[in-house]
């Protein structure tokens, strides 16, 4: 078959990738990161090179510049939002009476502990109290200031490098979308350009709608989270907000662990005095929050972002996730859509006459079909 006389193509790619991931990955991670930035800016780009002022134009570094800036201010800005919640969170869980709330709970621990003591999960003299302070105190013994204040400061280094890899990177995506093209072209045979030109064209039109469909949806169930929080008397509902949303981005895993930390800090709000006869109410008011932002995500957000912007079933979306948490994990299954987009791509290139590969990437080929004329040529 004629795609089997081009392994060759794919073999520079393969040890390439290989080479990176176990040499370089956080080299990799940056990359990565800034073509997501990228992907994201590129209909910004896009529209500001399409401005007109009588005969002038914009030139296309600035309309880069310009992108990167508002992505970047944009970013800064929800940082800057966020940080003061956190730190306000922070100084107010410090404040927590934990004796006095564990007080208001001793008869619960206290036949929690009779049960574990008759299955043999506690001593006959211990207690719950005893165990933690005793955990406790071996974690703080076995930390040390000195490597914990160098691996800070060294994590500080590492994340000024990171920040401005990404941006620098951003940067020359965004203003020359051909560079990452360019430098395929190197380890590619030339009577592969043309497959490879597209697969980077379509790649880029379906990821920029992914990832901006991806933060559209973050957005959404931070909002949503924040206003149910809110309306059931919470004063952290925001931070309750942003913590599920962050965690949302991991398919299915992300918003239970999500919630779980939402409830525990939920529950901090109370006193002690009302926290034994309250803190029941609230977790069923929270979980109701909860469940009922995932219902909209699940059979609202994520039905009119992903199966559109991907063009793929949403079985074979939960079915590709699964898989790719099985293999990599919450890692993987944040990766899994995107991975499997690309993989689409590549496929209708050079594995087009299967009826399996027909199958699965019918309604994206109809979606690229639309495009067909508007990639740039291979040699460029």
């Amino acid at each position: 078959m004629a795609w089997l006389k081009k392994w060759y193509v794919w073999l520079p790619f393969l040890i390439l990738i290989f080479a990176l991931v176990y040499f370089f990955s956080d080299i990799l991670i940056y990359i990565l990161l800034a073509l997501i930035i990228s992907l994201m800016g590129n209909p910004l780009v896009r529209f500001l090179d399409s401005l007109r002022f009588r005969k002038l134009r914009i030139p296309h570094s600035i309309s880069a510049l310009i992108s990167l800036v508002t992505i970047l201010f944009v970013l800064v800005s929800l940082i800057l939002l966020i940080i003061p919640v956190i730190i306000d969170q922070a100084e107010y869980l410090s404040n927590v009476d934990i004796n006095g709330i564990l007080a208001s709970m001793q008869n619960p621990i206290n036949e929690l502990e009779e049960n574990l003591r008759e299955y043999g999960f506690l001593a006959t003299d211990g207690s719950i109290e005893a165990s933690l302070n005793t955990y406790m105190n071996e974690f703080l013994q076995s930390v040390n200031i000195q490597d914990f204040a160098g691996s800070l400061l060294g994590m500080i280094g590492s994340l000024s490098i990171g920040v401005f890899s990404v941006i620098f990177l951003s940067f020359f995506f965004m203003r020359d979308d051909q560079l990452f093209y360019k430098g395929l072209k190197a380890f590619t045979p030339r009577d592969s350009h043309d497959e490879i030109a597209r697969i980077l064209f379509y790649s880029k039109k379906m990821l920029s709608r992914y990832f901006i469909g991806l933060f559209t949806e973050l957005f959404c169930v931070i909002t949503l989270i924040s206003i149910g929080m809110y309306i059931i008397g919470l004063e952290n509902a925001i931070f309750i907000g942003v913590v599920a949303g962050v965690f949302n981005i991991i398919p299915y895993l992300g918003p239970i662990i999500g919630g779980a930390i939402g409830c525990l800090v939920g529950l901090t709000t109370l006193s002690p005095e009302l926290f034994a006869d309250q803190s029941g109410m609230l977790l069923i008011e929270m979980l109701v929050v909860f469940i009922s932002t995932n219902l909209i995500d699940e059979f609202v957000l994520q039905p009119l972002i992903f199966s559109r912007s991907v063009k793929a079933h949403p079985i074979e979306i939960f079915i590709i996730i699964l898989m790719a948490g099985t293999i990599a994990g919450p890692v993987g299954m944040i990766i899994a859509i995107p991975s499997y987009t690309l993989l689409r791509i590549i496929a209708i290139e050079f594995f087009s006459h299967w009826d399996f590969v027909q199958n699965i990437t019918g309604n994206l080929n109809k979606e690229l079909q639309k495009s067909r004329g508007e990639e740039p040529p291979a040699n460029e």
